[in-house]
Order: structure tokens, then C-alpha cells, then sequence
């Protein structure tokens, strides 16, 4: 039995070129990093929620309470370590703050007093904090806020 050379050189090429394709789209693949988690930057509606009582301009106004208003937020916390979890926490309070404030005006309120941090613990129970308070499973992190609605009085003259 006699072999082409031409035969096996051009088997032997193609082989080898996707031999060596297929081993560059490995190495590539290897030595690419994931993506880096991106988070959006959130402030705090200092002049429509209040952690108290309403402060500043407004902290003579008559108001009319219209009830609790409830907020949640969620964010991924694989990379929690590098960006720094109490400063994901502040940043997604203050979406949620945002998001009470929202439900406030849904409701036909003017601005939200009272603003806590809710906690469920592992026994059923829940924990009101004044300050940022955010739980966490390694994956991703949630904060619930809870507040109460309000509207601002008419003023007569």
C-alpha cells in the first residue's frame, strides 16, 4: 500500500491549522477576565424624605399623614470586597429612598418621614434601623425601606 505524500501533507496542513485555531480560541478564552460589576451612582431626595421629621423649609409646614409606604432594592455583590460593601449599602439606600419617595407620590403624598432600614432575621422577626442596614447572601444584597407618606397642608393666608 502506497501512501500520497501530497495527500498526507495537505491532511496533516489542515489538521494542524485547526489544531492550532482551536488551541488559540482555548487559551483566549482562559486568559480573558470576567466582566467588572458596574454600579450606578444613587443620591439621597434630601429635601423630600426625611429620616425624622421634615427639616429645613419644611420643618414648620403642616402636614397629613397618609399611611406606610414600603421600598425595595437589590444589587449584585460578587466583587463586594474590592468596591466596599457598607459604601454599596449607603448607595443602594439611597435608591431605595428614591423609590419611597416615588411610591409616596403614587399615593399622593408630598415627601416620606420616618425612613428605616428593615431587617429579617433569621428567626422571623424584624429589625427597623434609622441608618443603612443591607443583608446579603454572597451573590447579591437587598435592602428594604419602610417610611410613611405624607402631604403637605395648604397653606391660607
Amino acid at each position: 500500500m502506497k501512501i500520497n505524500p501530497k495527500l498526507l501533507c495537505r491532511f496533516f496542513w489542515r489538521f494542524s491549522w485547526r489544531f492550532f485555531c482551536g488551541f488559540c480560541l482555548v487559551l483566549s478564552a482562559c486568559a480573558s477576565s470576567l466582566p467588572t460589576e458596574r454600579h450606578d451612582h444613587y443620591t439621597f431626595p434630601e429635601h423630600d424624605v426625611f429620616k425624622e421629621t421634615p427639616t429645613g423649609k419644611d420643618s414648620k409646614r403642616p402636614y397629613e399623614v397618609l399611611g406606610w409606604v414600603r421600598a425595595k432594592a437589590g444589587y449584585p455583590t460578587f466583587e463586594q470586597a474590592e468596591v466596599g460593601g457598607a459604601a454599596l449599602c449607603v448607595n443602594y439606600f439611597n435608591k431605595a429612598a428614591a423609590s419611597l419617595l416615588d411610591e409616596a407620590e403614587k399615593a399622593g403624598g408630598d415627601a416620606v418621614i420616618q425612613v428605616r432600614s428593615v431587617v429579617l432575621t433569621l428567626d422571623g422577626k424584624f429589625q427597623e434601623y434609622p441608618t443603612p442596614e443591607c443583608s446579603d447572601d454572597g451573590a447579591e444584597g437587598e435592602i428594604l425601606l419602610k417610611g410613611i407618606a405624607i402631604r403637605y397642608k395648604k397653606i391660607t393666608q
